[in-house]
Order: structure tokens, then sequence, then C-alpha cells
């Protein structure tokens, strides 16, 4: 086991990580993920973890129109149908099709809107929502601060956009492990995303699971203030790529 075959290991491992950042692998990845994701979820994440950050961002109130982008099996929806948002005013995006049919199968969201899109260019108008909020999903995107700056754009003048990632675990062997399937933004790079995407009062708080308070997550959110300049449209992509195009077979 020499220095090449470490080399090895570690090209492997940032493939594999850069790979769940490209949008065409992931949507393979989740095509799979999708079927198990919802009885695995608790060991990762927990309704206490996620309230901390919702609260950071003030998202409740039954008047409140909520995007919910990476929304997945609709969990974090979920969520703040019980913080007093009505089912009506969430929309939930997703870029997986197997994600968002399981959201889709939950009665209570029923009256909610769904749109199978990417991220990076948010099919809404100009100024549709009053929170957008995101959990475990931000450090996936291929572009950040693109991504970030799509939320901006949809968000309401006063209104606030709310992200929830990791950051890396502590312990060296888990963080070797966990880094193969995972980005491990610092605070400094989130923070760092949400101020070049042009947001103001930028703000973070450590969040963790009740069964492990010493192996933190980050929610950071940001505001869009009355004199913050309005982000043009993103543009689509120019063509479509050789990965989109299998997808459609």
């Amino acid at each position: 086991w020499g220095p090449h075959n470490r080399g090895l290991l570690l090209a492997t491992a940032a493939m594999k990580v850069e790979a769940l950042c490209s949008q065409t692998e992931a949507y393979w990845f989740y095509w799979g993920w999708s079927r198990i994701y919802e009885r695995m979820q608790k060991y990762f994440t927990s309704t206490e973890m996620r309230e901390q950050g919702l609260e950071l961002a003030g998202i409740d109130g039954p008047a409140m129109q909520v995007l919910d982008v990476g929304a997945g099996t609709g969990t974090l929806s979920m969520q703040v149908l019980r913080r007093g948002v009505l089912a009506r005013n969430l929309t939930l995006l997703d870029q997986s099709p197997q994600m968002l049919q399981q959201a889709q199968a939950k009665p209570q969201l029923a009256d909610s809107t769904f749109a199978l899109a990417d991220a990076h260019q948010l099919p809404f108008e100009d100024e549709r929502f009053d929170r957008v909020m995101s959990s475990g999903v931000i450090y996936y995107f291929p572009d950040p601060v693109g991504a970030l700056r799509e939320q901006l754009r949809v968000t309401r003048r006063g209104g606030v956009v709310l992200a929830m990632g990791a950051l890396q675990p502590k312990p060296a062997f888990v963080r070797f492990f966990a880094t193969v399937f995972n980005r491990f933004p610092t605070e400094t790079q989130y923070v760092a995303w949400f101020t070049e995407a042009g947001f103001s009062d930028v703000r973070t708080k450590y969040i963790s699971n009740p069964w492990n308070s010493q192996q933190y997550a980050l929610a950071i959110c940001g505001t869009k203030g009355d004199d913050t300049p309005q982000p043009p449209r993103a543009a689509p992509p120019a063509a479509p790529s050789m990965g989109s195009r299998l997808r459609r077979l």
C-alpha cells in the first residue's frame, strides 16, 4: 500500500464528491437514494436541528409564501406546515422526479405547488416569495453563488433566504469517508457565497442533532434589502449536455 495507491484512493474520493455536485450524476444518484431516503434520514438530521434554522429565518405564519429548494421528499416543507405556513403557500422544487413524487404523495402537501426544475434557473417570476429555504442542498450545487442569486431574484424586498448545511465532521476517520460523498464548506465559505450573491444582513447559527450536540451544522440566512440590486434572471444553458439527453431517453 504505497503512495500511488493512497493517491488513487484520494483521487477516486474527489471524483465521487464532484460527481454528486454534477446535475446529471446527481439525478442518477437520487434515482436510487429516493428509495431509502425516508428510512435513512433520521440518522443524519432531525426535526430539532431543522427547527433551529427555521427559527433563525423567521419562517412562520399563514400569509407567508415559501419556496423549498431541493425539497426532496418534502421533509422540510412538512415541518413549516407545523409552524403555521399554509400548504397552498408552499412551493417545492427539486431536480429529482423520484424524490418529488414522494413529496406529492403526502396528503398534507396536496394543496402545494411542485416544480421539477434546476435550482440554477428557477422557473418563477421576480420577487415571488417571502422566504426561500433549503436543507442539505447548497453544497451540492455546481455553482452555489449562482443558485443563491436566483433565490435572491425570486425573493421579495425584506424577504429572507435560508440554507442549512453540513460542516466537516470532527473525527478524522468519519471525516475521510464522509468527504467521499459530500462537500463540507467552512462557515467562512458559506458566508462568502451569500455575500457574493448580494445578500445583506447575513447571519449564521450553529445547529445540531440532539444525539450529537458536539457536531455542528450551520444555518445561514441573508436578507434582500430595499436597496439590494435586483439580479437578472439566470440564462438557460446554451445547449443540452449529453447527460441531459440521455436522461430523456
